[in-house]
């Protein structure tokens, strides 16, 4: 049993030792030389393009961020799902307060049934764009963006290498929800994964609308389950890279219990094994270090009904330093993302030491929920999202079975909990 518990301790260390090259890459990333000022006037002129379907609980503070951005020209296209979405009466409103004009608000009206519905309206939005507009922003409604935000993304761009800029969220638990924190700890390893294998997101993301043109990613949009995981394929296609930019990295705040973070988790998940060209790779490491871990606790367990205290004393050990080998990366990470959101003037919500004690627990946690949900978007046929229920049938053989509006009933009003 010995001979076992170091085999398996073995793997574990791999595991580590990966994870940790991935951390420390995506921690220099932080740290590279800040691109270089631009005027005013050699800005491109963009438009910023925000999806809606439901409203978000901190959509008023999101529409009210896009109003007020340190950009020249820019306007921006609000597509909503309908007009009897809650979300048509909250923009319009919040638009009136601050008294805009370079917004656009429309409802969604062509709902492809091939596609997901924030692929229509962003198909929508950018079809009616006119060539005065050279760049494209995306923006999601769960983002309150920093007014530097949008200059941010599009500075990068000025490089004709890059074919995408973009961000990424951060979920800053607030009440230590498991359901959060394990959204909080799966999402830390998916934004370093992200980070290094180039992948955008759709949430915080740029690009020169003549290279979205030319990698026909509108209809890519119209057959597809996501706008986003597709999008480095097209762009290595034509010798473009994606650009990571650390300080468009974006706070979340919401909160979650842990069946609503299953179902995201899984959804995530359906994306990268349809599209994600790194999928065997992430299947391979996370049923293996979960493997690991459970032969771990099972041998602990047979050595103590054995009654063999050294060797579950060793196990037990090992189990430890593993934990918390992963939790100095989590913090070596939280560092240099709070050290870009404290820069930016926003709140910073500490960690109680009832929170730390939680996370640490919840690191094995979500190790397992990682398992049981890339099994569940292996053999997913069907995924609801916001109320809507979509077939897959393959990578490009999506269909929307049954279109509705978004009710308010089926939204918690006044909460802070994720949709």
């Amino acid at each position: 049993m010995n001979e076992l518990a170091i085999a398996i301790f073995g793997v574990l260390v791999v595991f580590v030792v990966l994870q940790t090259f991935y951390v420390l890459a995506f921690i220099s990333s932080f740290y590279l030389p800040s691109l270089k000022t631009i005027k005013d006037e050699l800005l491109p002129k963009a438009a910023v393009i925000l999806s809606l379907r439901g409203a978000d609980p901190f959509l008023s503070d999101c529409v009210r961020a896009l109003l007020h951005q340190n950009y020249p020209q820019y306007n921006l296209h609000i597509i909503v799902d309908s007009q009897q979405d809650p979300a048509w009466n909250i923009v319009n409103k919040t638009i009136q307060q601050e008294r805009a004009t370079h917004v656009q608000v429309s409802p969604l009206i062509t709902r492809h049934n091939t596609c997901s519905l924030k692929g229509s309206a962003l198909v929508q939005a950018i079809d009616v764009l006119d060539d005065s507009y050279e760049v494209v922003a995306f923006i999601d409604a769960d983002v309150i963006a920093h007014p530097n935000w949008l200059r941010e993304l599009v500075v990068p761009l000025i490089d004709e290498r890059v074919g995408a800029t973009t961000g990424n969220r951060w979920y800053m638990p607030q009440t230590g929800q498991w359901g959060s924190l394990v959204r909080y700890l799966w999402n830390t390893v998916a934004v370093v994964f992200m980070c290094i294998h180039q992948a955008p997101w759709g949430g915080s993301m740029a690009m020169r609308l003549s290279v979205l043109q030319r990698a026909r990613l509108l209809e890519i949009w119209k057959q597809s389950v996501s706008v986003d995981v597709p999008i480095h394929k097209a762009l290595q296609a034509m010798n473009l890279k994606v650009k990571f930019v650390p300080t468009v990295i974006m706070p979340n705040r919401e909160e979650c219990n842990l069946a609503r973070c299953l179902c995201f988790i899984t959804r995530q998940l359906l994306v990268a094994r349809l599209y994600n060209p790194q999928w065997p790779l992430i299947v391979t490491q996370v049923f293996t270090s979960t493997l690991a871990i459970v032969l771990t606790i099972a041998l602990l367990l047979i050595a103590l009904i054995n009654s063999n205290m050294g060797t579950a004393i060793g196990i037990t050990g090992g189990l430890i330093c593993y934990i918390l080998a992963m939790a100095v990366q989590l913090v070596l990470v939280e560092h240099v993302v709070r050290r870009v959101v404290r820069a930016r003037g926003e709140s910073m919500t500490r960690f109680s030491a009832q929170m730390m004690a939680k996370t640490l627990v919840a690191i094995p946690l979500t190790q397992l929920v990682y398992a049981v949900t890339v099994v569940s978007a292996i053999l997913m046929r069907k995924v609801e999202w916001r109320g809507i229920m979509y077939q897959i049938k393959g990578p490009w053989n999506i269909r929307l079975i049954e279109y509705r509006p978004y009710q308010l009933s089926s939204q918690s009003v006044g909460s802070n909990a994720s949709l």
